[in-house]
C-alpha cells in the first residue's frame, strides 16, 4: 500500500470504528502489516490506517521484531506522573513518522498506557486489555494520535519543542522554523 504524506487531508481526519469483520478487513490488516514490515528509509515501527488513506481505527506495530495489530484501540489508563520525552530526560527520544519523512522531534508521552483493543483471530474480533511500557507505549500513543488526526508536530507547537529535518546527506539534524511546522 502507498503511505500518504503531509499535507494529505486524510492525516487530519478522525478514523471510524471497525464494526464488522469481512474479507476486505482481513486483507487490509494483512496488507497494513506487510507495508510496515517493508518500510525502509526510514524503517517504520508503527503504521496507522489513515497513513494509507483509510479512515479505520486500526494500526500495526513492529517493535523488537514482534508484529502486532490493534483494532479500535482506546487508552483506559495511563501513567499519572508527568509525561516524559524519553527514558533519559537529558537525551530525549526523537519521534519520526512515515507520513512526515525526514522530520523528527521530541514528544511528551506517558511512560506507560493500558489500552483496550481488538485483534483479528479466526476471522473474528477478539477483545484484549493490556499495559504497554517504554518505547512500545510511545509507539502506541503515536499511532493512536493518527486515528484522531493528530501529528507529532502538533505537540511540538503546543509545548514549544523543536522539530528537526534530516540534512540532505542524512548525517545530521537541522532545526526547522516553527512557521513551517504551523503550515502542516
Amino acid at each position: 500500500m502507498k503511505i500518504i504524506t503531509i499535507p494529505h487531508p486524510t492525516l487530519r481526519e478522525t478514523a471510524v470504528a471497525v464494526n464488522q469483520v469481512d474479507s476486505q478487513l482481513i486483507r487490509f490488516v494483512t496488507d497494513l502489516e506487510s507495508t510496515l514490515e517493508n518500510s525502509r528509509n526510514p524503517r517504520g515501527v508503527g503504521l496507522a490506517a489513515p497513513q494509507v488513506d483509510r479512515l479505520l481505527r486500526a494500526f500495526v506495530t513492529n517493535f523488537s521484531d514482534e508484529l502486532l495489530h490493534f483494532i479500535n484501540p482506546v487508552i483506559v489508563k495511563a501513567c499519572k506522573r508527568k509525561k516524559v520525552l524519553g527514558v533519559d530526560k537529558n537525551d530525549p527520544d526523537l519521534e519520526g513518522c512515515l507520513s512526515m519523512p525526514g522530520l523528527y522531534g521530541p514528544v511528551p508521552r506517558h511512560r506507560w498506557v493500558e489500552i483496550e483493543f481488538q485483534t483479528l483471530e479466526n476471522e473474528q474480533l477478539k477483545n484484549h486489555k493490556k499495559r504497554f511500557d517504554g518505547f512500545l507505549a510511545r509507539i502506541i500513543q503515536h499511532e493512536l494520535d493518527h486515528l484522531d488526526g493528530i501529528l507529532f508536530t502538533d505537540y511540538s507547537l503546543e509545548s514549544g519543542l523543536p522539530v528537526y529535518r534530516q540534512s540532505d546527506d542524512g548525517k545530521r539534524l537541522e532545526e526547522i522554523d516553527r512557521e513551517l511546522i504551523e503550515i502542516i
